[in-house]
């Protein structure tokens, strides 16, 4: 008995403590692996290009000078790995490469030789400002000794939407994204080595989105890419209690056109529903709840664009089919095995700060210290 009182007494103070040092209890870690399906990194350097289309070349470490290149074969890529250097064969006459012409082939037979070299007589061009460098100056190949430490990161979140960017933990800034959903934010002041980093995002009508999380090694002298870091749908419910056979609106926000799958499930049951998100991302769904399991169900859902690019399941929302009063059938015990204790705690504290009924044990609207208490005041250890 005193064991139980001093785990529960110390248990408090851990909660109250959070309470009172952050707005929101911070949730576990969750590694991008859990989280995310379709992340997928690359490292500029690393002589290895592709990484889902982020990079268009790569020539390995030392060798991303972006010169000029003799022919299509022999282009060099930049130091971005997103395109390459001048080349013969790139369309652009590069006067500052001796080029007499550039037909966007490396073919001879048709005016103009595989080295860029006319094949007819012509008057030289005047000393232009036209091809990739300006005459008088500009880039000439060399590679500078200190190369930058940069990261990319691209993703999908909500229309216009802003996209909270958190660094281990602590808030990093903020970017738009554009009316497809899509952000990108890229940084040349990150530390090199293992960074946690955390995107969340509000829809247009106030629904925050869980924090979807991707730890990676920021390589030191190189271009780090992360690329389709997916936000998930907001999902929200038209009523938290629903008699059988009322109908239910399962809505919520997302990239626009995507494919969802929204997942309800209860104790015993579970049903996926389908539906295509429209052009400003909103999605929706009408619900039979004659086909639903009777008492607490959850609701969640993720987003697909395509076979290989899919998010995680974003935030749970709970909703009651019964015409009971909700408040007589909440229960401390939230995984139903006729106990009160830390694994009740453990589910409990997935929910802290939110709305979800099923946690909301005093029933005002917020999962808090309130119903922390209720937890205790039922505890059996």
């Amino acid at each position: 008995m005193y064991f139980r009182l001093y785990a529960a007494l110390a248990t408090l103070c851990i909660v109250l403590y959070a309470a009172f040092t952050s707005d929101v209890m911070p949730l576990p870690q969750v590694r991008s692996a859990d989280l995310i399906t379709s992340v997928s990194l690359t490292v500029c350097g690393d002589g290895i290009s592709g990484g889902g289309g982020t990079e268009v070349c790569d020539d390995g470490f030392g060798f991303n000078v972006g010169g000029y290149g003799s022919s299509t074969g022999e282009r060099k890529c930049n130091a971005d790995c997103l395109s390459f250097g001048p080349y013969c064969g790139d369309g652009i006459l590069q006067v500052r490469y001796a080029e007499a012409c550039d037909d966007g082939n490396n073919t001879s037979g048709d005016l103009c030789t595989a080295q860029c070299i006319a094949e007819i007589p012509a008057a030289p061009p005047p000393f232009p400002t036209v091809g990739t460098v300006p005459a008088g100056g500009g880039p000439t190949g060399a590679i500078s000794g200190d190369l930058v430490t940069k990261v990319v990161l691209r993703g999908k979140a909500y229309p216009n939407s802003d996209v909270n960017l958190l660094l281990d933990g602590q808030t990093l800034g903020k970017v738009r994204a554009d009316a497809n959903a899509d952000f990108f934010f890229t940084s040349s002041a990150i530390t090199p080595g293992t960074a946690t980093f955390g995107f969340w995002a509000t829809d247009s009508t106030g629904v925050k989105s869980i924090t979807t999380t991707v730890i990676f090694d920021v390589v030191q002298s190189a271009v780090t890419t992360v690329a389709n870091v997916f936000i998930p749908p907001t999902v929200k419910v038209s009523q938290t209690q629903v008699p059988p056979g009322e109908p239910l609106t399962i809505s919520g926000e997302t990239v626009p056109g995507a494919a969802i799958t929204s997942d309800i499930a209860g104790s015993k049951s579970k049903n996926a529903l389908s539906a295509t998100a429209a052009e400003n991302g909103t999605w929706a769904l009408q619900v039979d709840t004659n086909s639903l399991e009777q008492g607490f169900n959850t609701v969640k859902a993720f987003f697909q664009t395509s076979p290989d690019s899919k998010s995680g399941y974003g935030k749970a929302v709970s909703v009651y089919i019964g015409t009971e009063s909700i408040s007589s059938v909440v229960s401390a015990d939230v995984n139903n095995d006729g106990k009160v204790n830390l694994v009740d705690f453990s589910i409990f504290l997935l929910e802290w700060g939110g709305t979800n009924i099923r946690f909301d044990f005093n029933q005002d609207g917020a999962v808090s210290l309130a119903d922390f208490s209720i937890m205790l005041f039922n505890w059996t250890g």
